[in-house]
């Protein structure tokens, strides 16, 4: 696979394998960021942990899809290129 995946290439293929990178990308960051506040929520128990937890992965999901950290636009290229 060539880097011009990660931009939409001009076959249907290429433009279904750019979004799915993109989707892994995106999920992975939503992952990270979930993992970190969860992180500042040490301590808690009982309904409110969880709670907590189903909106700390609501926002996660949120923040990665539309105010990224630009952690899934640097793993692209990295998911694109072959293993050397």
């Amino acid at each position: 696979m060539s880097a011009s995946i990660v931009s939409l290439g001009s076959t249907p293929l290429q433009t279904v394998e750019a979004a799915a990178l993109r989707k892994a990308g995106q999920d992975f960051e939503a992952l990270l960021l979930e993992k970190l506040l969860a992180g500042a929520r040490t301590g808690q128990s009982g309904p409110e942990a969880d709670y907590r937890a189903m909106a700390d992965r609501q926002l996660a999901t949120d923040l990665a899809a539309y105010s990224p950290l630009g952690i899934a636009r640097l793993l692209e290229p990295k998911l694109v290129e072959p293993s050397k």
